[in-house]
């Protein structure tokens, strides 16, 4: 969604950072989670089908950089919400699209939180996105 179509464009403004990991040499999708409050709010969930996550795309432009490609992603505990607003790499989005997957991490690389995303609507195999490569440059 572009954020011209957004009322509240505040909203947006990036609040964490991604990073690449890589795991059995397979890049993964991280989010970095630096508030320890939050941290503890994961470890507190009893009933793990309390939590529910969201993932939402926007397009942002930027006068200096451009076009921007950016996500909230939401995960309700219970009661309350986290949310992050991210502007990732390309590499980044490759490994969510491609693995389906995005990780919540500390500063020290431990997980916090994953979660499955479903991406019924993208390229889901390398062979499949190189397919779909060829047909584009033709």
């Amino acid at each position: 969604m572009p954020l011209d179509k957004i009322e509240d464009t505040k909203e947006y403004n990036k609040t964490h950072e991604s990073l690449i990991l890589h795991i059995k040499n397979n890049p993964v999708g991280c989010i970095i989670e630096e508030n320890n409050q939050n941290k503890s709010k994961y470890t507190l969930i009893e009933k793990k089908s309390d939590v529910k996550a969201s993932i939402r795309g926007f397009l942002n432009k930027h006068e200096e950089t451009g076009l921007l490609m950016g996500f909230k992603f939401k995960i309700q505990i219970n009661d309350e919400t986290l949310e992050y607003t991210v502007y990732p790499n390309d590499e980044f989005i490759d490994a969510v699209i491609l693995n389906e997957m995005i990780f919540v991490i500390d500063n020290q690389m431990e997980q916090i939180f994953s979660c499955k995303i479903l991406t019924d609507q993208f390229v889901k195999t390398k062979s499949e996105l190189d397919k779909f490569q060829k047909i584009l440059n033709k």
